[in-house]
């Protein structure tokens, strides 16, 4: 049977082709023209079809997989179900790992605040004050030692000190009580001067400040010009 003699039979000319159909190409063409002929074979799928389709798949992923093994229709809704649930499963995970990292950058901004607006947690924080010698007798000064994770931050407010140039300088000390020094920086006249320690003022309490010269010799010079002792203020 020719394309055109399907077509004429199907257009519901019988007579182009007398005795020319098998029964089974016949039976097959009245099947095919029965459902063209079927109204809803025409219908414009309505707007909600696509969440009709998500959900009836969606639900058949939670079915029991045993009869999906024997049921190829079944096995495909049953795969694309699982997709689904998996996608949905990453989405819920990311959004877990955004919150938290939120919440941890949260918590880092509130400490940080804490720490700077005086609320919270305190930097422990230690204060000496200064007093001229007998090389300085005009001079005073008030230091405030803040601990820090890169070690103690003082800041020293310096009054009545000469400038010192030509490789003379101004040098501060931390001291122990069995008179070991530690270098905390250098300056070159009165003001307000930042400087670091190593080590702590619980362990070495005393503060001086030397007249000192360029000469290669890095140890104390001794000419004192002020002096004080630390204590905590926090």
């Amino acid at each position: 049977m020719t394309d055109e003699e399907r077509i004429s039979y199907l257009a519901g000319d019988h007579a182009g082709a007398p005795g020319s159909l098998d029964p089974a190409d016949a039976a097959e063409l009245d099947e095919l023209r029965a459902l063209l002929a079927d109204p809803a074979m025409w219908e414009v799928p309505g707007q909600h079809l696509e969440d009709t389709v998500v959900a009836a798949v969606t639900g058949a992923a939670s079915r029991e997989t045993g009869d999906e093994r024997s049921d190829p229709v079944a096995s495909a809704r049953g795969a694309a179900g699982g997709e689904l649930a998996r996608r949905a499963r990453r989405r819920s995970r990311r959004s877990v790992v955004a919150w938290a990292a939120g919440a941890v950058a949260a918590a880092a901004i509130a400490i940080a605040m804490g720490v700077t607006s005086g609320t919270g947690t305190h930097a422990t924080t230690f204060s000496a004050a200064l007093s001229g010698t007998s090389l300085a007798p005009g001079a005073t000064g008030q230091a405030t030692l803040t601990q820090t994770t890169a070690g103690w931050r003082v800041t020293l407010h310096v009054s009545g000190l000469p400038r010192l140039d030509n490789g003379r300088f101004y040098q501060a000390w931390l001291k122990n009580a069995a008179d070991i020094l530690v270098p905390i920086g250098t300056f070159n006249q009165s003001g307000d001067v930042t400087l670091w320690s190593g080590v702590p003022p619980t362990q070495y309490p005393t503060i001086t400040v030397t007249r000192q010269q360029a000469n290669g010799n890095p140890a104390s010079s001794g000419q004192r010009v002020l002096i004080g002792h630390a204590h905590s203020t926090s």
